[in-house]
C-alpha cells in the first residue's frame, strides 16, 4: 500500500490504519464520534494527501476545463473555486473535484484518491486539441484539511491573510520562505481550509497546526469523522452517490449541472435521459444503521438502495442518502431494509444537519 509523508506521525498518534484508495490511512485516533465532534465544536485536522492535485495552466486552459465540466469554469475570476463534476460521454459520472482557478492561465484539479489515475487519462484524452501543459503533483506535495467552527482562528495565528478569505477562494501565501496554496474550501460543512504544498512543508505544518491548535481544542481525524461530517451536510462521496453507471442530474450533486449556453462532456446524454432516478435524505426512525447497498422500499415495493449511511454523531440518530426510481415528497415514509427488519425512514430536505 501506498503511504502519504505524514504515515510515521499518525503510526506515533496511535492511529486506526486501514487501506483506502490503495493508501494506508488513518481511520479514527480517538474515536470517530469524538473526532466528529471536535470539528463540529472546536478544530480538527486531516491528512488528506492520498488525494491528487494537478495543475492544468496554458492559453486554452479555461475552455478545457470548461468542456470538462458540468459547472461553469470559463469567466470565474482569479482566486476562485469551483465543486464540479466530470462526465463519461454517456452521462455517467468520471468524478467529482474541485476546480481552482489561480490567474488567467493556471488552474488546478484537486480529484478523488481513487480516481487520480482514471482522471488524469480522462483529462489527457480531452486535452489533445487544446494548448495547455498538464501536470500531476501525485507524489512530490501533500494536502492538509483543517476544518471546524475554530479552525479560521487557528490558521490564521499560521497564515494572517486567512481571516480575510471568503469560502470558495484560493490564494498563494508564504510559510518559511516558501509559497503554499491556502483555500477556503473542504468537505466537512463546518468550514475551514486546505493547504496544498510540498511534501516536506506539510510535514512540518502538520506538526505546528497541533502545537499551535492546542489552545483550541485541536484533534488529528481520520476518514471516519471524514465521512460522518460530509454525510450530515449532505454531500456526495464517488463510489456512492456518484459513479460511472449514476448521472450528476440523478445526484445531490445535480446542482452543478449548468445545461444553458455552453457545451460540454455528457451534455447530450443527460438531455436524453428519460427515465431519472432522483436523491434523497432519510431519516431512520427505529434502531438500527442503513449501510450502503441496503434495499429500499415504499408500500413493500423495491424502489432503490441506499448509497451512503451512518449513525449522525450531531443529531444522534441514524441517516442514510438514497437513490430510487421515483420522486417522493419530504415526510413521505420508506422503509429501509436492515438485516432482518425493515426500518422506517422519513424523507427530509437535505442537509440532515446545518452547523
Amino acid at each position: 500500500m501506498k503511504e502519504t509523508i505524514l504515515h510515521p506521525k499518525h503510526r506515533e498518534l496511535g492511529a486506526k490504519l486501514a487501506e483506502f484508495a490503495g493508501f494506508e490511512m488513518p481511520i479514527q485516533y480517538k474515536g470517530i464520534i469524538h473526532e466528529h465532534n471536535a470539528v463540529r465544536e472546536n478544530v480538527g485536522i486531516f491528512d488528506v494527501s492520498h488525494m491528487g492535485r494537478i495543475v492544468v495552466k496554458g492559453p486554452e486552459a479555461e475552455d478545457l476545463l470548461d468542456f470538462l465540466s458540468t459547472n461553469k469554469i470559463a469567466g470565474k475570476k482569479a482566486g476562485s473555486a469551483t465543486y464540479t463534476v466530470w462526465c463519461h460521454p454517456h452521462g455517467g459520472c468520471v468524478d467529482d473535484m474541485l476546480v481552482y482557478r489561480l490567474d488567467e492561465d493556471e488552474f488546478f484539479v484537486v480529484v478523488n484518491a481513487s480516481n487520480r489515475e482514471k482522471d488524469l487519462a480522462h483529462l489527457k484524452k480531452h486535452a489533445e486539441p487544446y494548448e495547455v501543459e498538464i501536470v500531476p503533483c501525485y507524489e512530490s506535495e501533500g494536502i492538509l484539511a483543517v476544518q471546524g467552527a475554530k479552525a479560521v482562528d487557528l490558521v490564521s495565528e499560521i497564515f494572517p491573510e486567512a481571516s480575510e478569505m471568503k469560502p470558495m477562494k484560493v490564494r498563494r501565501a508564504e510559510f518559511n520562505g516558501d509559497t503554499v496554496l491556502l483555500a477556503s474550501t473542504g468537505y466537512t460543512g463546518s468550514g475551514g481550509f486546505e493547504i496544498y504544498a510540498s511534501n516536506e512543508m506539510i510535514d512540518r505544518l502538520w506538526d505546528l497546526f497541533l502545537e499551535k491548535g492546542q489552545p483550541y481544542g485541536i484533534e488529528p481525524a481520520g476518514l471516519g469523522a471524514r465521512d460522518t461530517l460530509r454525510l450530515e451536510v449532505g454531500l456526495a462521496l464517488y463510489g456512492h452517490e456518484l459513479a460511472d453507471d449514476i448521472y450528476p442530474t440523478e445526484t445531490v450533486s445535480a446542482w452543478t449541472v449548468k445545461m444553458n449556453g455552453r457545451d460540454f462532456v455528457g451534455k447530450e446524454a443527460l438531455e436524453k435521459l428519460q427515465a431519472k432516478r432522483h436523491q434523497y435524505g432519510a431519516v431512520v426512525e427505529g434502531s438500527g444503521i442503513a449501510r450502503e447497498g441496503s434495499d429500499v422500499f415504499f408500500k413493500g415495493e423495491r424502489v432503490g438502495k441506499v448509497t451512503s449511511g451512518s449513525f449522525s454523531p450531531s443529531l444522534k440518530q441514524a441517516i442514510a442518502i438514497v437513490l430510487v426510481d421515483r420522486k417522493f415528497d419530504i415526510d413521505d415514509t420508506l422503509e429501509i431494509q436492515v438485516r432482518q427488519r425493515k426500518l422506517p425512514a422519513r424523507v427530509i430536505k437535505m442537509p440532515f444537519y446545518k452547523p
